[in-house]
């Protein structure tokens, strides 16, 4: 489904103090070469841990090996520039073999790379066991994947979110990284996270925690240039407690280009994406047959957002579905949530 739509948000900044560790530098990539659009295609993902117990709402949940291929070519043909992957692991998928988010890589081929590639934020980063502590800006199964050929890594980093062990699967990250775009010149930050997910009281605070923590640790390294925020923040706009990480950047100056708050039916004056393309659906499928959508929401209820500050033009969102003329999923289904991806123009 796609509508045109035009409206503009403006929402204030506030920063908050937060203490992280020293960002480190990263080589530039090789000299720029000619590009023919000024468009960037950014993107965030849960591809669902390959390690992980099995999936407790679906039993269609394939393996991982399975499901791979099936990520890999829905990032590659969506032309994605950029993209922030969550629940891809830092364990080894078998003994001596790559971690996930490593087999993802090598799946995707160049021009794609990560910022970093360190697992474990140790001595020898390798491994989580007999952990000598030292940071080596690894950031748990959160990874940035970039496009080399769109665009030059300046600096990276990492944030833990909480003080959960290495080598703990449930350990909470904010990778950042900063990038020039190479058809244009202009600077930008980009970060992403899996917050802490659950709706007891104790899990709501943890994660509101967090994305002030995230939001922070940005304000801190950012230098004032333009910041893209792609996450899976474990709660929408329907969470019965309210959707407490969302309000936080949105109270941060961050902007949605869907215009996707609290309990909001269809496009507002908060929406400001030209186009959308199946918006209505939740971004969270569970491995069902169907993606779920509610007819008395034109904007689906969302866990996974990309969110800018300020705000940019951007010509399309795209929630990114293979369905079958039934409505229902066609082949492997990647994962348990959806990718959401957006094309924007950096101002």
């Amino acid at each position: 489904m796609k509508r045109l739509l035009v409206s503009l948000a403006a929402l204030a900044l506030t920063t908050v103090p937060f203490w992280a560790p020293t960002q480190t530098p990263a080589q530039a990539a090789p000299a720029p070469a000619a590009a023919n659009s000024s468009s960037l295609v950014v993107a965030t993902y849960n591809v669902r841990c390959a390690n992980c117990s099995k999936h407790p709402v679906n039993k269609r949940e394939k393996r991982w090996n399975t499901r791979a291929a099936a990520i890999a070519s829905t990032i590659a043909g969506e032309g994605i520039d950029l993209i922030g992957v969550q629940e891809a692991s830092s364990g080894v998928l078998w003994k001596g073999g790559p971690a996930q988010f490593e087999d993802l890589v090598n799946r995707l081929g160049a021009p794609y790379a990560l910022t970093n590639g360190a697992r474990y934020n140790c001595v020898r980063s390798t491994t989580p066991s007999s952990c000598d502590p030292a940071y080596q800006g690894a950031s748990g199964d959160s990874r940035i994947i970039y496009n080399t050929n769109k665009l030059d890594l300046l600096a990276q980093g990492s944030l833990a979110l909480d003080d959960r062990k290495p080598g703990n699967g449930s350990a909470r990250f904010l990778a950042w990284a900063k990038f020039s775009e190479r058809a244009t010149g202009k600077q930008f930050f980009f970060g992403t996270a899996h917050l802490e997910p659950g709706m007891s009281k104790a899990k709501i605070g943890e994660r509101a925690g967090q994305a002030n923590a995230a939001i922070a640790e940005l304000n801190r390294v950012s230098e004032g240039l333009p910041v893209i925020w792609g996450s899976d923040l474990a709660s929408s706009k329907l969470s019965h407690s309210g959707n407490t990480a969302y309000d936080a950047f949105m109270a941060a100056g961050y902007t949605d280009p869907l215009g996707n708050s609290y309990k909001a039916r269809t496009a507002n004056a908060g929406t400001y994406a030209a186009s959308m393309i199946n918006e209505e659906y939740f971004t969270l499928n569970n491995f069902a047959k169907k993606p779920k959508k509610y007819a008395r929401y034109a904007l689906g209820a969302h866990l996974d957002y990309i969110l800018l500050k300020p705000q940019m033009q951007v010509l399309e969102w795209k929630q990114v579905l293979n369905l079958k003329s039934n409505g229902r999923f066609a082949g492997v289904i990647p994962s348990d949530h959806n990718l959401v991806k957006v094309t924007l123009v950096l101002p």
